[in-house]
């Protein structure tokens, strides 16, 4: 064949799901990293070293999970946004450190690979059941984002659209990936310049106080819960960021009324914000619904290819964000589904009883829900939507 007569050539690129994150890392304006390596998150840490060096950005290896999550709260403060990548158990080390956080309004993502679990578990293997600790972890009332990569390319959009969420609404974005993703590579389309192709909207970023302002308060309640952030060095612009409950100077408070307001502050910018169509990924039609989160959108969305080409009308739902619920946009997308089956990859079903909390799913909504090492195939989530429970070997 001529090669006139073929496709021109396009660029594409072979990446990892590690390597994916980064990059999503990177777009979204990072400059700092502080981490200690794990698997199976160590190759973001390793993939991002020499390129934040370049773009005049730095990575710190730090000497644990405790201390990395501090450097970038710290990061941060300075007006740099940060990010740190671990696994399930660096993210039981840090959560004290989410909740300074997301006291002091500071922003901060964490990239969580999970792994088999609990403990050591299986380093080297994938599983879904890190959800809890990322919904749950945090002591008190502390609101934050929690998000899942549902592809190795969504790895790029879903992380940077976490560090803009983070900086604009000022409070922590958990990002769970896993080791499947992590850790296998895939050929890709060169994503595009928003995450999500998001246009001509305005991108998410911090905001920042400009002037010296004698009546600076930090933590001042605003219309949309966001207040203005002085940078350290910006005349009359000093506050104090900590852990303590606060005013809305800064000054710490145990006052009721302040405690209810920073309360109402902090919970309302994150459930008032509109998040747009990216919340989900809904795929097909039909009266059959596969609804997942994460990694596991990957054989969900074969399986209801499959189902359909078999004459089974099946869609499929597969959530991006997971905290805030987006409740009424899922109960929409849901409608009158005559078979629902949620599946993930975790031992409890912790997706389907943290929807059941939520008010979010019908009362005749069914759980698919096995732990790893094994990753899910289609062939079993067909069984398990047609009335076959059967597991795979383990």
């Amino acid at each position: 064949m001529p090669p006139s007569a073929l496709a021109p050539p396009v660029a594409r690129w072979n990446i990892s799901g590690n390597e994916a994150a980064g990059q999503g890392a990177v777009r979204g304006g990072v400059r700092f990293v502080a981490a200690y390596p794990i698997t199976p998150a160590s190759e973001v840490l390793e993939w991002l070293a020499p390129r934040l060096e370049l773009l005049g950005g730095s990575l710190l290896q730090a000497e644990d999970e405790l201390a990395s999550i501090n450097m970038i709260i710290g990061s941060s403060f300075g007006g740099v946004p940060s990010l740190t990548a671990t696994s399930g158990p660096g993210l039981s080390l840090m959560v004290e450190g989410l909740g300074l956080a997301v006291a002091s309004e500071t922003p901060v993502v964490v990239v969580n690979v999970q792994r088999g679990g609990p403990s050591t578990g299986i380093p080297t293997k994938s599983e879904q059941s890190d959800l809890n600790i990322a919904l749950y972890g945090l002591h008190g009332d502390a609101p934050h984002l929690v998000l899942a990569a549902l592809g190795i390319r969504d790895c790029v959009d879903t992380v940077e659209w976490a560090v803009g969420l983070a900086e604009h609404l000022q409070t922590v974005a958990i990002v769970l990936s896993d080791q499947m993703l992590g850790q296998s590579r895939a050929i890709i389309d060169p994503p595009g310049t928003r995450a999500f192709g998001a246009g001509e909207k305005p991108h998410l970023q911090r905001l920042i106080a400009q002037d010296a302002d004698p009546d600076h308060r930090r933590y001042r309640p605003a219309p949309d819960g966001v207040s203005p952030m002085a940078l350290p060095g910006l005349p009359g612009g000093m506050y104090t960021a900590e852990g303590l409950e606060h005013g809305a100077g800064g000054t710490p408070s145990s006052r009721a009324i302040d405690h209810a307001e920073q309360l109402g502050k902090r919970l309302h910018k994150l459930t008032g914000f509109d998040y747009g169509p990216s919340w989900a990924e809904i795929r097909g039609e039909g009266d059959h619904l596969l609804l997942t989160w994460g990694s596991s959108a990957g054989p969900v969305f074969e399986a209801a290819e499959r189902l359909r080409d078999s004459g089974t009308p099946t869609r499929a739902i597969a959530l991006r964000l997971l905290a805030p619920l987006q409740r009424d946009a899922l109960l929409k997308a849901i409608g009158s589904a005559g078979s629902i089956l949620v599946v993930e990859q975790n031992q409890t079903a912790q997706c389907f009883a943290y929807l059941h909390s939520q008010r979010a799913l019908p009362a005749h909504a069914r759980s698919y829900a096995r732990p790893g090492p094994l990753p899910l195939r289609p062939a079993e989530i067909m069984r398990a939507l047609i009335g076959s429970h059967t597991r795979e070997e383990t």
